[in-house]
């Protein structure tokens, strides 16, 4: 397995459609609010097709690994939700949406490209595979937990607009997926939804992905120098959060007393992110807010480089994690 084209050229690609937008927004001089639209039937198609290749079969493989999947969920959903959130308080408290965005991006893990990074760091990528139903199922469950004791502290936040953006945006694809996908399989077969259907979403996300970005500062009033000032303390944020987020992995990893395969894994698991299930949440829930939307496009355009140095300092460190004495190794 290996990093594509397409996911080597993603960041740059979302930088220049988030460039087109603000300019074309600065050109126009106002809000277009009817492109609210689109960007509303883009986000689902993106999440659809997020949700679409995870099958939920391999849920039993996961949980016969008590101890690294625990430590996995564990850090996913209770840990980070918490660094992040102490993390934003100490670098963004004073841009608020951009502190949202931040909070947002960073909540829920990728069901998707970190078994990529995985595999290029000779981790377990079986165990990778087994997680992703955890991942979704999780995500899906707690993300209104999370915006409404996280978010909707910093922001304004009405009830049902949450209950409305979380339902579009993630409960419906994820229950469409679950239909759509085994009609896929037995329609066209198995190898065919492994392979040319899933090569055809991945193109369908990207594109959509793009149009949707576009479409949504448009849809906005623009922007000042003052607000995209503050980028800068973003990409300090982020960038901290992953180094953090790898070396808790790393300790965690040698304290439980993980193999390599295993750490690498959950280094991966734990860093990368999902930024397309939550962009959907953040146009519903919070319009009118275009920094919080910048925020977490600038998620993954930080998020490649680093998790690509994370994967050359694993290789690095493969001859050393793993040895140390454990508590209670795990063998399953």
């Amino acid at each position: 397995m290996a990093l594509s084209t397409r996911d080597k050229q993603k960041p740059f690609i979302l930088i220049a459609a988030a460039g087109a937008g603000l300019a074309i927004q600065h050109f126009i001089g106002d809000a277009v609010p009817a492109l609210l639209y689109v960007t509303e039937v883009g986000v689902f198609l993106v999440i659809l097709a997020v949700m679409l290749p995870i099958e939920l079969t391999d849920v039993g493989q996961a949980a016969s690994r008590i101890k690294p999947t625990a430590l996995a969920v564990f850090i996913n959903f209770v840990l980070i939700p918490l660094i992040s959130w102490t993390a934003g308080w100490l670098i963004l408290r004073q841009y608020p949406d951009i502190w949202v965005g931040a909070i947002l991006y960073t909540l829920t893990p990728c069901i998707g490209w970190y078994l990529i990074f995985t595999d290029i760091a000779k981790g377990n990528v079986a165990w990778g595979i087994a997680l992703l139903p955890w991942n979704v199922t999780l995500q899906v469950l707690l993300l209104p937990v999370y915006l409404y004791f996280l978010v909707g502290k910093m922001l304004p936040i009405d009830f049902w607009a949450l209950a409305r953006s979380v339902g579009l945006y993630v409960i419906a694809p994820f229950v469409l997926a679950a239909v759509l996908r085994p009609a896929i399989v037995r329609a066209k077969g198995h190898d065919y939804f492994i392979g040319p259907f899933k090569q055809i979403l991945g193109e369908v996300k990207l594109w959509a992905l793009v149009i949707v970005i576009v479409s949504m500062f448009v849809s906005q009033q623009p922007l000042g120098f003052s607000e995209l000032s503050a980028v800068a303390l973003l990409i300090l944020f982020l960038i901290g959060f992953f180094l953090a987020l790898f070396l808790i992995a790393v300790l965690a990893g040698r304290l439980f007393g993980l193999s390599y395969e295993d750490n690498a894994t959950l280094a991966f698991t734990t860093t990368a992110r999902n930024s397309e299930a939550v962009i959907g949440v953040a146009v519903s829930a919070f319009p009118g807010h275009p920094l919080v939307y910048l925020a977490i496009i600038l998620g993954p355009i930080v998020e490649l480089p680093m998790l690509l140095l994370i994967a050359r300092i694993m290789l690095g460190l493969k001859d050393r994690i793993g040895a140390a004495p454990s508590v209670g190794r795990d063998h399953a």
